[in-house]
């Protein structure tokens, strides 16, 4: 710090004033000590100026005695002059002392001697001259004692000047290199208080506060870059924390969708659509399928059928689904430009599927997007496994009430028919002897109605008592062809392309009934010896149906009503919202088409 340290100089300086103080201090003691001295000195001249004049009157008196005791006090008093010069109460150059004892021994021997005229003129002249010489030296006392406290004055003048001025310097250094920039400190510590980084002390003095600057703007600096830091660091935390609870909005609002609402195509759209944009993610698609289907059905997406068919056509199911057991992690999928993310939907202890997503170009699938894919997978999946179980119990709910009206069927009419059948065999039986042909014919036809009627009512109670979801509704279509097969007595095809597109049970219900109906009609009427059955179903969701055979085909005008049977598969159709027609082969024969929107289980009834 050298000789601009501050506290070095402050101390100095005090150091100085103190000196100053205690130089005024001693020489005033001293001053004091010496004028005491001469004080005493003075009365010593002037107890010996009183002596003299004493021994005068005691000689002129005649009193010896007391004579005596003045002339020894005198002497004793004249012995201590030479130290009135040797301690500097008087110049060394000053005789009057020398005098006063040279002079003393013959004034001495003159008061000694009788008085008569002669010694009393010699004393009358000398006693004068001896006093004028006390006079003389207490003079010189008195001189040597103003000339002291004159050089006393001069020197606490002195003392005093110095002393103000160096407190003045005291002062204006403190006030420079002190109080102004502590002031400049103090107002810029509350400008950094307040927030203001760019407060800085200049210039800087050459002491312990330039130090304490210095090391204040290197604070302020580091502090403004770590200010700047935090709030980058504050506004990237507030950023996750909006970014977090937008997800959480998400996470809320599908969750609220798939467990308040019945689940349907239009609130697994919403959840895509509120998936890609949260999430930055290109089309999605939520694609359904058992374990033990070959293909997945798409079941929502955001992408147009045709673009979304197109998609899945050129990759495949395995891209996704792979090649082995169903998938339990997210997979990515690099295919041309094409950069695929696959979510596999399990919950509720079932796998359901998976969720592909689009990865738009030049991003990446993140780790949080992953864990958010992964949750709501999670929550669709719970979602599929409920909708499933609802759509099971609706139809068992629907195969008992079924059954229930089956064994009413079977307990009344069934029981009925048979009891009439019997009766005609016996009313036949007892009529054949006498008989009219016409008689024998009505009874013929009754008997042939009432069969006719019980067969048509089993073949009722049998499609009644058909359960579906018990078994795949493709094995239960392949048992009615067959069964079918065994009735006609000839070869009657099936077709099956559905690719995995699962029916509600109502459509199943009324889908199964009209093929069995319609594969009565050419039991009883075609007159045919081969049939067909074709039922598919596009990516589109729609299905068509298509029977069709080599018989004798349909009368010259197309049956519009009058047949119960087709009055029954027309309103089918209907309840299908499909389209049926009945038409001519070109090789011959007749053929039934439907075509219609399945509605899957999630679709909105």
């Amino acid at each position: 710090m050298g000789l601009r340290s501050l506290r070095q100089r402050l101390a100095l300086s005090l150091a100085l004033l103190f000196f100053l103080v205690l130089l005024g201090v001693l020489s005033a003691w001293r001053m004091t000590i010496h004028s005491s001295g001469e004080a005493r000195l003075l009365n010593h001249t002037a107890a010996l100026r009183m002596l003299v004049w004493r021994l005068e009157v005691a000689h002129l008196t005649g009193n010896r005695k007391t004579q005596e005791e003045d002339l020894r006090e005198c002497d004793s008093r004249l012995k201590t002059l030479p130290r009135l010069v040797e301690d500097g109460f008087l110049p060394a150059d000053s005789p009057w002392p020398i005098l006063l004892l040279q002079t003393w021994p013959d004034l001495r021997a003159h008061l000694e001697a009788p008085p008569d005229p002669v010694n009393q003129r010699w004393l009358a002249q000398a006693l004068p001259a001896f006093t004028t010489l006390i006079d003389q030296v207490a003079h010189g006392l008195e001189q040597d004692l103003e000339s002291r406290i004159q050089t006393l004055r001069w020197v606490q003048g002195a003392l005093l000047l110095g002393a103000l001025l160096l407190t003045l310097s005291i002062i204006l250094h403190l006030q420079r290199d002190f109080f102004i920039p502590l002031k400049v400190l103090l107002r810029s510590a509350q400008a950094v208080q307040n927030g203001q980084f760019s407060a800085r002390i200049s210039p800087q003095p050459n002491n312990e506060l330039g130090e304490v600057g210095n090391a204040f703007n290197a604070m302020v600096e580091r502090l403004s870059v770590l200010y700047e830091g935090l709030e980058q660091r504050v506004a990237e935390k507030t950023r996750e924390l909006q970014h977090s609870n937008h997800l959480l909005q998400l996470l809320y609002r599908t969750a609220t969708r798939l467990t308040e609402q019945d689940l349907t195509q239009e609130i697994l759209l919403e959840m895509l659509v509120d998936v890609e944009r949260a999430l930055d993610l290109g089309p999605g698609i939520v694609c359904v399928r058992r374990e033990e289907d070959s293909r997945a059905y798409p079941l929502a997406t955001t992408l147009p059928e045709i673009e979304r068919a197109a998609l899945c056509e050129s990759l495949g199911c395995s891209i996704c689904f792979g090649a082995g057991r169903p998938p339990t992690a997210i997979s990515e999928h690099h295919v041309g430009e094409i950069h695929l993310v696959s979510i596999p939907l399990t919950g509720g202890g079932q796998w359901q599927g998976v969720m592909p997503f689009q990865i738009l170009a030049g991003n990446t699938l993140q780790t949080w997007q992953a864990q958010i894919l992964q949750t709501l997978a999670g929550h669709v999946a719970t979602a599929l496994a409920n909708a499933r179980r609802t759509e099971e119990r609706h139809r068992l709910a629907v195969y008992e009430e079924r059954a229930v009206i089956a064994r009413e069927l079977h307990d009344s009419l069934a029981q009925s028919l048979s009891y009439l059948k019997i009766q005609v065999s016996l009313l036949q039986t007892r009529l054949e002897p006498k008989a009219t042909p016409e008689l024998q014919a009505t009874v013929e036809e009754l008997k042939t109605g009432l069969n006719s009627a019980y067969r048509e009512l089993r073949e009722l109670l049998t499609t009644f008592r058909l359960t579906p979801g018990q078994t795949p509704f493709t094995e239960e279509l392949t048992s009615v062809v067959q069964e079918a097969r065994r009735r006609c007595g000839f070869d009657i095809l099936l077709e099956q392309r559905m690719n995995n597109l699962e029916l509600g049970a109502n459509e199943e219900i009324h889908l199964m009934r009209l093929i069995r109906e319609a594969l009565i009609n050419i039991e009883r009427h075609a007159k045919a010896t081969w049939a067909r059955v074709t039922l598919e179903a596009n990516s589109l969701r729609q299905v068509e149906l298509c029977i069709e055979d080599n018989g004798q085909g349909w009368p010259a005008t197309t049956p519009s009503g009058g047949h119960f049977g087709l009055t029954i598969m027309r309103e089918r159709a209907a309840f299908l919202k499909g389209v049926l027609n009945f038409d001519t082969r070109p090789a011959g024969g007749a053929r039934i088409t439907l075509t219609f929107i399945a509605l899957t289980p999630y679709a909105a009834h």
